[in-house]
Protein backbone atom coordinates (compact mmCIF):
# COMPACT_ATOMS: atom_id res chain seq x y z
CA UNK A 1 0.00 0.00 0.00
CA UNK A 2 1.53 3.31 -0.65
CA UNK A 3 1.66 6.75 1.13
CA UNK A 4 -0.63 9.20 1.39
CA UNK A 5 0.73 13.05 1.96
CA UNK A 6 -2.61 13.75 3.38
CA UNK A 7 -3.29 14.52 7.14
CA UNK A 8 -7.06 14.02 8.81
CA UNK A 9 -7.82 15.78 12.38
CA UNK A 10 -10.72 14.55 13.89
CA UNK A 11 -12.06 15.72 17.49
CA UNK A 12 -15.41 15.19 18.99
CA UNK A 13 -17.49 16.96 21.64
CA UNK A 14 -19.67 15.22 23.92
CA UNK A 15 -23.19 16.41 23.61
CA UNK A 16 -25.21 15.32 26.56
CA UNK A 17 -29.05 14.78 26.01
CA UNK A 18 -30.38 17.88 27.70
CA UNK A 19 -28.33 20.25 25.61
CA UNK A 20 -31.05 19.04 23.00
CA UNK A 21 -34.00 18.76 24.72
CA UNK A 22 -33.24 22.94 25.73
CA UNK A 23 -32.74 23.78 22.46
CA UNK A 24 -35.86 22.20 21.04
CA UNK A 25 -37.67 23.95 23.61
CA UNK A 26 -36.07 27.28 23.11
CA UNK A 27 -37.00 26.47 19.40
CA UNK A 28 -41.15 25.84 20.22
CA UNK A 29 -40.83 28.68 22.59
CA UNK A 30 -39.33 31.48 19.64
CA UNK A 31 -42.31 29.51 17.38
CA UNK A 32 -44.97 30.82 19.87
CA UNK A 33 -43.86 33.77 20.64
CA UNK A 34 -44.21 34.20 16.54
CA UNK A 35 -47.39 32.78 16.47
CA UNK A 36 -48.94 35.18 19.17
CA UNK A 37 -47.22 38.38 17.80
CA UNK A 38 -48.91 37.64 14.79
CA UNK A 39 -52.04 37.10 16.00
CA UNK A 40 -52.05 40.31 17.76
CA UNK A 41 -51.01 42.01 14.77
CA UNK A 42 -54.00 40.78 13.34
CA UNK A 43 -56.05 41.68 15.82
CA UNK A 44 -55.07 45.43 16.00
CA UNK A 45 -55.83 45.61 12.52
CA UNK A 46 -58.84 44.37 12.95
CA UNK A 47 -59.82 46.56 16.34
CA UNK A 48 -58.44 49.79 14.09
CA UNK A 49 -60.52 48.60 11.07
CA UNK A 50 -63.42 48.33 13.29
CA UNK A 51 -62.60 51.77 14.72
CA UNK A 52 -62.77 53.47 11.74
CA UNK A 53 -66.28 51.76 10.41
CA UNK A 54 -68.01 52.47 13.56
CA UNK A 55 -66.82 55.81 14.03
CA UNK A 56 -67.78 56.89 9.97
CA UNK A 57 -71.49 54.84 10.66
CA UNK A 58 -71.63 56.92 14.33
CA UNK A 59 -72.17 60.41 12.60
CA UNK A 60 -74.54 59.87 10.21
CA UNK A 61 -77.36 59.81 13.16
CA UNK A 62 -75.27 62.22 14.84
CA UNK A 63 -75.66 64.91 11.88
CA UNK A 64 -79.63 64.46 12.03
CA UNK A 65 -79.92 64.94 16.09
CA UNK A 66 -77.91 68.21 15.37
CA UNK A 67 -79.99 69.59 12.67
CA UNK A 68 -82.80 68.71 14.40
CA UNK A 69 -81.85 70.30 17.62
CA UNK A 70 -80.78 73.48 15.16
CA UNK A 71 -84.40 73.54 14.28
CA UNK A 72 -85.76 73.43 17.74
CA UNK A 73 -83.53 76.92 18.43
CA UNK A 74 -86.15 78.53 15.77
CA UNK A 75 -88.81 76.81 16.17
CA UNK A 76 -92.20 78.93 17.06
CA UNK A 77 -93.43 77.52 20.22
CA UNK A 78 -95.04 80.94 21.33
CA UNK A 79 -93.88 83.50 23.55
CA UNK A 80 -93.04 82.98 26.13
CA UNK A 81 -90.89 79.80 25.36
CA UNK A 82 -92.21 77.28 27.65
CA UNK A 83 -89.93 77.31 30.93
CA UNK A 84 -86.13 75.93 30.50
CA UNK A 85 -86.81 75.18 26.76
CA UNK A 86 -83.51 77.10 25.83
CA UNK A 87 -81.71 75.19 28.16
CA UNK A 88 -82.64 72.11 27.25
CA UNK A 89 -82.38 72.73 23.35
CA UNK A 90 -78.91 74.16 24.36
CA UNK A 91 -78.03 70.87 26.55
CA UNK A 92 -78.61 68.72 23.46
CA UNK A 93 -76.36 70.83 21.26
CA UNK A 94 -73.74 70.65 23.33
CA UNK A 95 -74.25 66.64 24.32
CA UNK A 96 -74.17 65.64 20.72
CA UNK A 97 -71.30 68.33 19.79
CA UNK A 98 -69.34 66.30 22.27
CA UNK A 99 -69.88 63.05 20.90
CA UNK A 100 -68.97 64.54 17.66
CA UNK A 101 -65.39 65.48 19.00
CA UNK A 102 -65.41 61.66 20.72
CA UNK A 103 -65.87 60.30 17.63
CA UNK A 104 -63.67 62.43 15.53
CA UNK A 105 -61.11 61.43 18.02
CA UNK A 106 -61.77 57.76 18.19
CA UNK A 107 -61.66 57.80 14.55
CA UNK A 108 -57.98 59.78 13.98
CA UNK A 109 -56.66 57.67 17.28
CA UNK A 110 -57.65 54.54 15.11
CA UNK A 111 -55.80 55.40 12.26
CA UNK A 112 -52.70 57.12 13.73
CA UNK A 113 -50.99 54.16 14.22
CA UNK A 114 -51.75 52.11 10.74
CA UNK A 115 -52.67 54.67 7.98
CA UNK A 116 -49.96 55.13 5.51
CA UNK A 117 -47.41 57.90 5.69
CA UNK A 118 -47.13 60.62 2.66
CA UNK A 119 -44.03 61.99 3.25
CA UNK A 120 -42.88 65.55 1.70
CA UNK A 121 -41.35 69.10 3.04
CA UNK A 122 -43.78 71.15 5.08
CA UNK A 123 -44.22 74.41 4.98
CA UNK A 124 -44.63 75.37 9.32
CA UNK A 125 -45.46 78.55 8.45
CA UNK A 126 -48.23 77.76 5.67
CA UNK A 127 -49.54 75.08 7.68
CA UNK A 128 -49.75 77.13 11.11
CA UNK A 129 -51.66 80.18 8.85
CA UNK A 130 -54.29 77.31 7.71
CA UNK A 131 -55.03 76.28 10.79
CA UNK A 132 -55.47 79.64 12.74
CA UNK A 133 -56.84 81.17 9.56
CA UNK A 134 -59.53 77.69 10.05
CA UNK A 135 -59.89 78.88 13.78
CA UNK A 136 -60.81 82.69 13.35
CA UNK A 137 -64.01 81.53 11.42
CA UNK A 138 -64.55 78.45 13.14
CA UNK A 139 -68.31 79.03 14.89
CA UNK A 140 -68.67 79.12 18.25
CA UNK A 141 -69.90 75.95 20.11
CA UNK A 142 -73.83 75.96 20.73
CA UNK A 143 -74.36 76.94 24.20
CA UNK A 144 -70.70 78.54 24.41
CA UNK A 145 -69.74 82.17 25.79
CA UNK A 146 -68.28 84.32 24.10
CA UNK A 147 -64.71 84.78 24.70
CA UNK A 148 -62.41 87.34 24.44
CA UNK A 149 -60.40 87.16 20.89
CA UNK A 150 -57.32 85.25 21.08
CA UNK A 151 -53.46 86.52 20.80
CA UNK A 152 -51.72 84.00 18.52
CA UNK A 153 -48.48 84.56 17.57
CA UNK A 154 -45.58 82.64 15.85
CA UNK A 155 -42.05 83.19 14.60
CA UNK A 156 -40.26 82.52 10.94
CA UNK A 157 -40.06 78.47 11.31
CA UNK A 158 -38.18 76.13 9.62
CA UNK A 159 -39.59 73.25 7.02
CA UNK A 160 -39.83 69.73 7.80
CA UNK A 161 -40.56 66.35 6.97
CA UNK A 162 -43.48 64.59 7.35
CA UNK A 163 -47.25 63.70 6.69
CA UNK A 164 -48.96 66.94 6.08
CA UNK A 165 -52.91 65.59 7.28
CA UNK A 166 -51.18 64.26 10.41
CA UNK A 167 -49.30 66.76 11.30
CA UNK A 168 -51.92 69.62 10.62
CA UNK A 169 -53.79 67.26 13.22
CA UNK A 170 -51.23 68.25 15.58
CA UNK A 171 -51.51 71.15 15.51
CA UNK A 172 -54.95 71.51 15.66
CA UNK A 173 -55.04 70.00 19.17
CA UNK A 174 -52.02 71.94 20.26
CA UNK A 175 -53.67 75.06 19.58
CA UNK A 176 -56.98 74.24 20.65
CA UNK A 177 -55.61 73.22 24.27
CA UNK A 178 -53.80 76.40 24.04
CA UNK A 179 -56.83 78.59 23.47
CA UNK A 180 -59.12 76.31 25.63
CA UNK A 181 -57.50 76.37 28.96
CA UNK A 182 -57.56 79.76 29.80
CA UNK A 183 -58.96 81.49 32.91
CA UNK A 184 -62.69 82.95 32.46
CA UNK A 185 -62.57 85.95 30.49
CA UNK A 186 -59.08 86.37 29.95
CA UNK A 187 -57.88 86.42 26.00
CA UNK A 188 -55.81 83.20 25.22
CA UNK A 189 -52.54 83.94 24.24
CA UNK A 190 -50.19 81.38 22.43
CA UNK A 191 -47.01 81.51 20.85
CA UNK A 192 -44.91 79.34 18.76
CA UNK A 193 -41.86 78.83 18.18
CA UNK A 194 -38.99 76.66 16.22
CA UNK A 195 -35.10 76.19 15.83
CA UNK A 196 -33.27 73.36 13.95
CA UNK A 197 -30.88 71.18 15.93
CA UNK A 198 -27.33 70.18 15.17
CA UNK A 199 -29.26 66.73 15.19
CA UNK A 200 -31.64 67.01 12.47
CA UNK A 201 -34.19 67.73 14.21
CA UNK A 202 -36.23 70.51 14.35
CA UNK A 203 -37.71 71.61 17.90
CA UNK A 204 -41.02 73.47 18.14
CA UNK A 205 -42.70 74.49 21.00
CA UNK A 206 -46.29 75.74 21.33
CA UNK A 207 -46.90 78.73 24.53
CA UNK A 208 -49.38 79.72 25.90
CA UNK A 209 -50.32 81.78 29.12
CA UNK A 210 -53.30 79.39 30.19
CA UNK A 211 -53.82 77.40 33.49
CA UNK A 212 -51.40 75.12 32.85
CA UNK A 213 -51.08 71.96 33.98
CA UNK A 214 -50.75 70.31 37.28
CA UNK A 215 -47.98 69.42 38.61
CA UNK A 216 -47.13 65.54 38.29
CA UNK A 217 -49.27 65.57 35.20
CA UNK A 218 -46.67 66.95 32.66
CA UNK A 219 -46.40 62.95 31.35
CA UNK A 220 -49.93 61.58 32.47
CA UNK A 221 -51.58 64.05 29.79
CA UNK A 222 -50.42 62.07 26.78
CA UNK A 223 -51.51 58.92 28.24
CA UNK A 224 -55.58 57.64 27.03
CA UNK A 225 -57.92 59.39 28.71
CA UNK A 226 -56.57 61.21 30.69
CA UNK A 227 -57.87 65.10 31.48
CA UNK A 228 -55.58 67.42 33.95
CA UNK A 229 -58.80 69.75 34.12
CA UNK A 230 -62.02 67.10 34.05
CA UNK A 231 -64.62 69.51 35.71
CA UNK A 232 -63.66 72.67 34.41
CA UNK A 233 -62.94 72.06 30.84
CA UNK A 234 -64.70 69.44 28.19
CA UNK A 235 -62.36 67.13 26.23
CA UNK A 236 -62.28 63.26 25.09
CA UNK A 237 -58.64 63.04 26.53
CA UNK A 238 -57.48 61.60 23.80
CA UNK A 239 -56.49 64.35 21.92
CA UNK A 240 -52.46 64.73 23.39
CA UNK A 241 -52.65 61.02 23.12
CA UNK A 242 -52.67 61.06 19.22
CA UNK A 243 -50.19 64.17 18.96
CA UNK A 244 -47.78 61.57 20.93
CA UNK A 245 -48.75 58.57 18.47
CA UNK A 246 -48.15 61.18 14.99
CA UNK A 247 -45.29 62.46 16.38
CA UNK A 248 -43.60 59.49 17.60
CA UNK A 249 -44.55 57.66 14.03
CA UNK A 250 -43.31 61.10 12.23
CA UNK A 251 -40.30 59.89 14.12
CA UNK A 252 -39.95 62.38 16.56
CA UNK A 253 -40.78 63.00 20.20
CA UNK A 254 -43.13 65.03 22.11
CA UNK A 255 -43.50 66.17 25.71
CA UNK A 256 -44.71 68.88 28.05
CA UNK A 257 -42.30 71.33 30.19
CA UNK A 258 -42.51 70.79 33.76
CA UNK A 259 -39.93 73.97 34.37
CA UNK A 260 -42.53 76.42 32.76
CA UNK A 261 -44.86 78.38 34.63
CA UNK A 262 -47.40 80.79 34.00
CA UNK A 263 -49.17 78.68 31.49
CA UNK A 264 -48.33 75.38 29.72
CA UNK A 265 -45.10 74.54 27.06
CA UNK A 266 -46.19 71.38 24.85
CA UNK A 267 -43.11 70.54 23.05
CA UNK A 268 -42.41 68.17 20.13
CA UNK A 269 -39.51 67.38 17.19
CA UNK A 270 -39.68 66.15 13.45
CA UNK A 271 -36.97 65.64 11.31
CA UNK A 272 -35.58 68.76 9.21
CA UNK A 273 -36.61 69.07 5.50
CA UNK A 274 -34.02 67.26 3.69
CA UNK A 275 -33.48 64.36 6.08
CA UNK A 276 -34.16 60.85 5.92
CA UNK A 277 -34.16 60.41 10.14
CA UNK A 278 -36.52 58.32 12.20
CA UNK A 279 -39.92 57.67 10.91
CA UNK A 280 -41.56 54.95 12.36
CA UNK A 281 -42.59 51.99 9.25
CA UNK A 282 -45.74 50.01 10.29
CA UNK A 283 -47.16 47.47 8.15
CA UNK A 284 -50.72 49.19 7.09
CA UNK A 285 -53.75 46.92 6.85
CA UNK A 286 -55.42 46.96 3.23
CA UNK A 287 -58.20 48.42 4.27
CA UNK A 288 -56.42 51.75 6.26
CA UNK A 289 -57.40 54.72 5.47
CA UNK A 290 -55.63 57.34 3.42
Amino acid sequence: MGRSDRWYVVSATPCRREVYAELERERRRNAELERRVRELSRSVQDLEAFSREISHDLKAPLAGICGYAQLLTHLDVGYPRPVDYDDFVAEINRGTDRMRRLIDDVLAYSTARGARLHLTTIDLNALIDDVVADRAVELPRPGAAPRPEPQITWERLPAVRGDHGMLRRVLENLLGNALKYVRPGEPAQVHISARTGPDGFVYIEVTDQGVGIPDGQHEAIFGELHRAHPDAYPGTGLGLTICRRIVQRLGGAIGADPQFRGGARIWFTLPAAGTEAGVEQVPVAADAVR
